[in-house]
């Protein structure tokens, strides 16, 4: 975009319709006429003398640590051991540096523009909300790529003692470049909520440093074991496996499908999000903050009930693990979107349907946009498919392998109760936005609510001091909690005939409970809805006619000496 005269070049239309001339035509864009925010970025980075001096800093400590490391592994052990022990030091600081490091720095960009008050001349630059987004996006991806270039030559001394290959150190480096974007995303998400830069960078790192955290013990350690039964030339233990495990793991459709799938799933799924939940916050209360988070939605649904599919053409004999795992992602999955649909207003605004209207927006637009119902009917019915196809693809598994009876109950029992459950908690969110006025107070219900189903049962069972005792009384009271199907699964496989026909009972009453709750819910939500949009478009009505009222008897007096001057 060029700031003197106000057109952006980016939103001129290419000169042909071909995919091929319009990559070129966007990338000679990118050469000749980048992004004004980005290129702004970058000049005050250049100017600043802190930004040698932490990279020289940060460089220099890592590499005083890496040798103090290897110069006491390398007394009593051998070289290509020790090699391998820095490689897994080395990147577990990398990670943290990128994890810690990358979301700090991008949670200071739309923020410090708020609290510099430059946020307003910004947006008078002409300049879209998606371009400033995008611009803060890559000056801080560009800061972060430093330190892992500033890097690169420490990263390289496990390659010279062996142990590792140089494919191994190369993979570690490119997942550190897709972490940094992914972190970077997560701090302008951020950035992009608050209007204090010092907020933002407190918030980010409360949230980020106890997720990676996780993610470096569940991802790294707790998934090594996993991947070492699945490749036994992958160690197991060790957190950095992923890089190795490309160099080491035999090619296949479990490479493809946990090496390079999964992992671009994991990325891009959440960087999305991330990226439209930056541009809602940048608009207007009365933009349409809701048609990109649907589309996001609707696109990631059902990717990720189909990136859950491969792992059963080889997982013989036991389907139904598979289908827990992927059927508990898509719940969990369900529950984060009921809670982003929870901040939904009730329904468009004028303004957006002014815009509809000039565009003649169809069907599929109209119900992608702004309105409580419409997300909580959205969510409904894609999750609900989505779970409904794990299980018809795990039960056709188990039928065309001549699976056990069980194995076919156990899906079957785990998918309906997910799926009644899964309904309750989009129907309550819907509920509960339809009964307030902004979208937190719905977010905490949901909370309370979800601890209580969960939580509830066993508590209630412990008061009752027969939480120990067990038997039949236990399942009945448990039946509710969405635990309860774990439970199931191996009351299922392991009880006599009586106590597993009393758990299955149970577990279909739940389920049906929540499910006619759910649906109960809905029903309710949807009501109430249309009586407050219609009763607020009655008062626009009449305020409207009201002030044509009055501009009608203001203008009579003046109208009246015209028409007199006109009769003489």
């Amino acid at each position: 975009m060029s700031v003197q005269t106000g057109r952006d070049a980016i939103a001129m239309p290419p000169p042909s319709s071909r995919r091929i001339d319009r990559a070129r035509v966007n990338i000679s864009r990118l050469r000749n006429d980048p992004n004004p925010v980005w290129m702004r970025e970058l000049k005050q980075a250049a100017r600043l003398t802190r930004t040698p001096v932490i990279l020289a800093v940060i460089t220099g400590v890592i590499a005083l640590l890496m040798c103090s490391v290897g110069g006491v592994a390398s007394v009593a052990t051998e070289p290509a051991k020790v090699g391998t022990a820095l490689y897994h030091v080395f990147f577990s600081l990398a990670f943290a540096v990128v994890t810690w490091v990358a979301p700090a720095v991008a949670a200071s960009t739309i923020a410090s523009e708020r609290s510099g008050r430059t946020w307003e001349a910004l947006l008078l630059t002409g300049l879209s909300p998606a371009t400033v987004a995008r611009g803060k996006f890559l000056a801080a991806l560009t800061y972060i790529s430093l330190y892992i270039v500033m890097l690169v030559p420490v990263g390289s001394l496990p390659f010279l003692f062996g142990g590792v290959t140089a494919t191994d150190v190369i993979a570690a480096f490119a997942l550190l470049f897709l972490l940094g974007v992914l972190s970077v995303a997560f701090g302008l998400s951020i950035s992009s909520q608050f209007a204090s830069s010092a907020v933002a960078i407190v918030v980010t790192l409360l949230v980020a440093v106890p997720t990676s955290l996780l993610a470096y013990l569940a991802g790294g350690v707790g998934l090594s074991f996993a991947a070492h039964e699945l490749w036994p030339q992958v160690s197991a233990g060790p957190p950095v496996w992923l890089p190795m495990a490309y160099s080491r793991a035999d090619f296949g459709v479990e490479y493809l499908t946990f090496l390079v799938a999964a992992p671009l799933v994991c990325v891009a799924i959440p960087g999305w999000f991330l990226y439209e939940i930056t541009l809602a916050n940048m608009a207007g209360v009365s933009d349409d903050r809701s048609t990109r988070l649907r589309r996001w939605f609707a696109v990631s649904t059902p990717l990720l009930a189909l990136s859950t599919l491969p792992p059963l053409a080889f997982d013989v004999g036991r389907e139904w693990r598979t289908l827990v795992i992927g059927v508990t992602l898509m719940a969990l999955f369900a529950v984060f979107s009921a809670f982003v649909f929870a901040g939904e207003p009730l329904g468009p605004s004028r303004r957006v349907r002014v815009h509809w209207e000039r565009r003649g927006a169809g069907r599929v637009e109209r119900f992608l946009g702004p309105g409580v119902m419409r997300a909580a009917t959205l969510g409904s019915v894609l999750t609900l498919g989505a779970m409904a196809l794990q299980g018809g693809a795990a039960l056709l598994a188990i039928a065309l392998r001549g699976g056990a009876a069980d194995d076919a109950t156990r899906v079957v029992a785990f998918t309906g109760y997910a799926m009644a459950f899964t309904l309750f908690v989009f129907g309550f969110a819907a509920w509960m936005r339809a009964r307030s006025q902004s979208g937190g107070v719905p977010r905490v219900l949901l909370i309370g609510a979800l601890f209580l189903a969960a939580a509830g049962p066993f508590l209630a069972m412990a008061i009752a001091g027969i939480l120990s005792d067990g038997g039949d009384i236990a399942l009945l009271i448990a039946s509710p909690s969405p635990i309860y199907p774990f439970v199931l699964l191996d009351t299922i496989a392991g009880g006599d005939p009586e106590t597993r026909q009393l758990a299955l009972m149970a577990g279909a009453v739940a389920a049906a409970g929540w499910g006619f709750l759910g649906a109960g819910l809905l029903t309710g939500a949807a009501t109430r809805t249309r009586r407050v949009v219609r009763e607020h478009a009655a008062s626009i009505a009449k305020v409207e006619t009201m002030l044509a009222a009055e501009e009608a008897a203001a203008d009579a007096p003046a109208a009246a000496p015209a028409e007199a001057s006109s009769h003489e």
